[in-house]
């Protein structure tokens, strides 16, 4: 996905940093450690406490509408969690932001993006029932394989998965997710990992739309804010940037 929001000379800054930190990460991760092998062992724990569940669920009915304020409650977490404690030096959780901040943002940019549920079940097992319980547990673990089903397909390469942008809702995820990867932007847009929900009810949307435009927006830039739009944000990254002095650049 092509994304101009910079001037030439920081995006060659950052694509020629994002190449030496991409070789140099490589090269110090341990043989051992395989991607298929994470992903499989996270599908594999992951579904297996989801056919637990299911198969401990016993006549429910409108303990099932359970799903909905648990997923959005979950759309929540994951966009507060981004926002607040992924993004921000929040104490006790300093390496958390850090690993995120300075790996994962600088091993994925904008230019090159290629590649906790139990006490609330139990709690409303007390209170209402087995079957809300297990639902709960079955809820949000599909959604945390949703989460990084949809995380993994913002990380695609464009060429070989092309039909990725035709596909509703993806596409807008995808989007989204690129725009969150340009430097000047990821401390303050699009910190939704699967459906911007939350990005567009609480204005962190690069977005100019309302909630419906917003999912359904995909992969086109003509809603995005003007004042995001056609010049470099010039917010400074100290964490990344060193000394942050870059000014910001005015139109």
């Amino acid at each position: 996905m092509d994304v101009v929001f910079q001037d030439a000379s920081r995006d060659r800054r950052e694509q020629e940093r994002q190449q030496v930190f991409r070789h140099k990460f490589v090269a110090e991760t341990p043989p051992w450690y395989h991607g298929a092998i994470h992903l499989g062992f996270t599908l594999l724990t992951t579904g297996v406490a989801m056919w637990l569940c299911w198969t401990r669920i016993h006549n429910a009915g409108l303990e099932w509408l359970l799903v909905v304020p648990i997923a959005l409650f979950g759309n929540w977490i994951e966009w507060a969690a981004h926002r607040y404690i992924l993004h921000r030096p929040v104490k006790g959780l300093e390496m958390i932001y850090k690993r995120h901040c300075t790996v994962h943002h600088q091993f994925f940019t904008h230019h090159d993006l290629t590649y906790h549920a139990l006490p609330p079940a139990l709690l409303l097992g007390v209170i209402i029932s087995a079957n809300a319980g297990y639902i709960t547990v079955f809820t949000m673990a599909a959604y945390y394989l949703m989460y990084e089903g949809l995380h993994t397909l913002s990380h695609l390469d464009d060429a070989r998965h092309p039909y990725l942008k035709y596909i509703p809702l993806i596409n807008t995820v995808r989007r989204m997710h690129t725009i969150h990867h340009v430097l000047g932007f990821m401390q303050t847009r699009n910190f939704n990992l699967t459906f911007p929900i939350c990005d567009a009810l609480f204005g962190t949307s690069d977005l100019d739309r309302g909630l419906v435009g917003t999912l359904f927006n995909g992969n086109s830039n003509e809603h995005m804010r003007r004042d995001l739009l056609p010049h470099d944000p010039g917010i400074a990254v100290p964490q990344l940037d060193g000394s942050g002095s870059e000014a910001p650049k005015t139109v």
